[in-house]
């Protein structure tokens, strides 16, 4: 120790790791014998209180805890495999800085393995973010108004941030905009900042579905990127020892065995590394090795990095963003340059070690060949150690990996942006057939009122058809497929906001089929989201291509004419690989370095023109689109059966008749969908006010025979000027009788208009319903809550802290209905427009007892 020149800390860390090595690893001898003795043991223990290098409490304790072998985290077992191994000894090496280490930039990381408590709330290094939310911040950006189409998208409005006029969204072709400050319908302003999509914790699922390394930060270089990412699980499953639960909590979605999940993820990092860097594996372990060795240097003499602005808790984006870059600029860059002379001298050390330079295979690789081979000739410059090893692994992420070493995103940006989006671009050629899925279903389902609850699994053996089962199950396998590779994008960096927790799990043959039903609301939207997220990510690069080739001509196709030609396809073995070594220069120089030399610019212009170049954009408008009978816009056909036929509401007596014919579910709905129909068909062709519902059924759209004789006696007394009224009242009496079956009428509509009633508003409520004519408050509320608070986004329009009677009331005069004098004058002025859904029910089940009575 005297002789050593090196500081006190430094001491530490190979005392630390010399006692791994001399004894800790004895364990994992199978015969007991060759364990280390209590006599070493205890003179061991003896020396670790005494040595002046180890003075730290918690230095001796894991000094202590190495000789008996006493961390689960860290236990050297017999018959531990490979990684097991490797795994071991990085985690030795990363405690080791842990505990010795001084330097504030491993805060996050020592809170993670010995105080995971403290990070429950963290955001994690590596995890995902919502790059929208970044966007908003983005220079230039910041005085602009946020707005969204009828469909979701977002886009900007600058200067004054009023729409002053009438245009087409770019991504789904709905009309955008408005005249006057004025605008469109379903084009709405954003209330403030978009929501922050960002979740803390560790968030990525399981490692399966991992496949690129994916920066969230496109400044972060990707070896920089999936080492921090490493040293986050390591932190991590050392977490698991220190407190179990708490690290089971930072995990989302949670999982049963958080040290399984921690070392899948770890192989996953390792295998990253190795293909980000384009060594082997031994190479990349020695890499690890070499960043946690310069972790704890001291930093302090960087100025340009002092002070730093992140907190240990890693309680913000900016603050863990900070961290990352910190590290990257301090700790990890400085690794990587010159990294391969870096490793030649660890290797030659390697090499020159007794203990490990006696094994034939170190010195194969290592040393002189001729010291083993008498036959080569003497002094030759090609009988070199470089011949006799293998070369590195050629890889997209090794790619990466030397663009950004290069400085290339500005030399080569089309490259560049390829191989950030590479693995979510792959993609894209599967998007034909994941449209075509959807046209099937849309096709299958369309005509139906309500998809019966049941997963896709249960779908596909209800299919008669051999040939039919085996063609969807494939279809739907590359969607599920598709969308669990693509879901972490689609939370955090798609344009359509999904139901929250939907991301969180992968999907499979066991999940609900809507989540296949390409609709704009609900479950649906997994699927229209996923499409849509797949045409952006097409037309991005088609955008790109044509600025770099300055090529004017574009031309677009529609979703459903789009083909395998259309879209971007390759497959990275067969393709990208292939191109990849053919513009790769390899070779030795004399002394036994090696060089290598990538032709980044003949490989864009050979990506650009044999993948990218000459394909059309693809329109969003054309979608495949699941609208179920309840989900139509029903205001637009409203409108339009009132030019043709003048309407007229129904009388008490039908009312009453109806009330009575019709007492089954099934009759109802029934009812319901012959109304609908011919809603549909009065909508275009209209007809006579004062002929027959029964009559224009029977003679105009020759439905007799597909209409119960029941369900048309019970329409007998209703017309054409009824046809409005008529569906009012039969979709109120389909929510009834799915209240009295114990379903749930208004489960799409928002819970923020779901809230309970208090016992002091119920007896308001009631004393009020004694009061007025219960069957028209019940039509119209539930008319109001069917077409206006069932629409996506309801709650920018329809504040639910609004009053429900002055809400109602205005509604009413809209429409050109005679307000109720008793709502205006003795309806609760307590009750919210957050109390609706819960008003209509004991509304209804007071209109059920007095039934009941008469």
């Amino acid at each position: 120790q005297k002789k050593c020149k090196s500081s006190e800390m430094q001491h530490a860390v190979y005392l630390l790791l010399a006692i791994f090595r001399e004894l800790t690893l004895l364990y994992g001898f199978q015969k007991a014998e060759m364990h280390p003795t209590p006599a070493q043991i205890e003179t061991l223990n003896k020396f670790i209180h005494n040595a002046r290098a180890l003075q730290s409490d918690n230095v001796v304790m894991f000094a202590e805890s190495l000789v008996m072998n006493s961390r689960p985290a860290l236990r050297v077992s017999p018959g531990n495999s490979s990684f097991m191994v490797t795994v071991t000894e990085i985690l030795i090496h990363t405690v080791t800085v842990l505990v010795c280490g001084k330097n504030r930039i491993l805060d996050p990381l020592r809170n993670l393995a010995f105080y995971p408590e403290k990070m429950k709330n963290a955001f994690l290094p590596t995890m995902p973010e919502d790059l929208l939310h970044q966007a908003q911040a983005w220079d230039g950006l910041q005085n602009l108004r946020w707005y969204q189409c009828p469909n979701g998208h977002y886009c900007t409005i600058g200067e004054c941030g009023r729409p002053v006029e009438v245009a087409r969204c770019v991504d789904c072709g709905a009309s955008i905009g408005g005249q006057n400050h004025k605008p469109v319908q379903g084009f709405t302003e954003t209330q403030g900042q978009h929501v922050d999509r960002t979740q803390r914790g560790h968030v990525l699922g399981d490692s399966s579905d991992r496949e690129a390394v994916v920066a969230a930060d496109w400044d972060l270089p990707p070896a920089s990127f999936v080492l921090l990412r490493l040293f986050t699980h390591l932190a991590m499953l050392l977490g698991t020892d220190a407190d179990g639960q708490s690290v089971l909590r930072i995990i989302k979605p949670q999982v049963q065995d958080p040290v399984a999940f921690l070392l899948s993820h770890i192989r996953k990092d390792l295998e990253q590394v190795q293909s980000t860097l384009g060594k082997s594996a031994d190479e990349t372990i020695l890499v690890i090795h070499l960043v946690l060795c310069s972790l704890l240097r001291d930093r302090r003499q960087q100025s340009s990095l002092w002070p730093v602005h992140f907190d240990s808790e890693l309680s913000s984006k900016d603050s863990r963003n900070a961290w990352e870059r910190c590290v990257t600029s301090a700790v990890i860059t400085p690794v990587m340059q010159n990294l391969d002379k870096r490793l030649l001298e660890v290797n030659g050390r390697i090499s020159q070690d007794e203990r490990i330079g006696s094994n034939p295979i170190v010195k194969m690789v290592y040393g002189d060949p001729a010291t083993f081979l008498s036959g080569l000739p003497k002094d030759s410059r090609l009988h070199c150690s470089r011949l006799w090893s293998c070369r590195k692994r050629i890889s997209i992420e090794h790619l990466r990996h030397v663009i950004q070493q290069k400085d290339g995103k500005d030399k080569v940006p089309i490259l560049w942006k390829f191989l950030q989006q590479e693995t979510e671009l792959r993609q894209v050629k599967l998007l034909p057939e994941i449209l075509a899925l959807q046209r099937d279903l849309v096709r299958r389902f369309q005509s139906i009122t309500d998809v019966e609850k049941q997963n896709i699994e249960d779908f596909l053996q209800s299919l008669h058809s051999d040939g039919m089962r085996q063609a969807f199950k494939r279809r739907i396998e590359i969607f599920l497929c598709t969308w669990n590779q693509l879901r972490t994008s689609l939370q955090t960096s798609g344009d359509i906001n999904l139901l929250e927790g939907i991301c969180e799990k992968a999907l499979s043959l066991r999940s609900d089929l809507e989540v296949l039903l390409p609709r704009r609301q609900g479950l649906g939207l997994c699927a229209t989201a996923l499409v849509s997220y797949l045409i952006s990510l097409h037309n991005e690069f088609v955008r790109l291509v044509g600025k770099y080739t300055k090529e004017d001509e574009e031309y677009s196709v529609s979703p459903s004419e789009v083909t395998d030609l259309h879209v971007i396809s390759y497959e990275v073995e067969k393709d990208i690989i292939p191109l990849i070594l053919s513009n790769y220069q390899y070779s030795v120089e004399s002394g036994g370095q090696t060089l290598e030399e990538f032709d980044l610019e003949k490989i864009q212009r050979q990506v650009v023109s044999r993948f990218l170049q000459g394909k059309p954009l693809i329109t969003s408008v054309g979608i495949p689109t699941l609208v179920y009978r309840q989900d139509r816009n029903y205001e637009n056909i409203f409108s339009d059966v009132k030019r043709k036929v003048q309407q007229d509401s129904l009388p008490h007596s039908v009312i009453n008749m109806m009330s009575g014919e019709l007492h089954s579910y099934s009759e109802v709905c029934e009812a319901l969908s012959i109304t609908d129909v011919t809603l549909h068909f009065l909508a275009m062709a209209g007809g006579e006010p004062d002929m027959a519902l029964v009559t224009y059924l029977e003679d105009v759209l020759q439905m007799r025979d597909q209409i119960s004789i029941h369900v048309l006696q019970a329409l007998s007394c209703c017309h054409l000027s009824h046809i409005i009224a008529l569906w009012q009242f039969l979709s109120a009496q389909k929510s009834e009788h799915l209240l009295r079956l114990k379903r749930e009428p208004f489960g799409e509509v928002d819970p923020a208009y779901q809230k309970e009633l208090s016992t002091e508003n119920l007896h308001l409520l009631k004393a009020f319903l004694a009061q007025v004519g219960l069957e028209i408050f019940l039509l119209e509320l539930h008319e109001f809550i069917f077409l206006k608070l069932k629409a996506p986004r309801a709650t920018l329009n329809f504040n639910p802290s609004w009053s429900l009677r002055d809400t109602l009331a205005s509604y009413m005069e809209r429409k050109g209905v005679n307000v109720l004098l008793e709502l205006e004058e003795l309806f609760p002025e307590e009750i919210l427009l957050s109390h609706c859904v819960e008003a209509w029910k004991a509304a209804a089940a007071v209109l059920r007892r007095d039934r009941v009575l008469k």
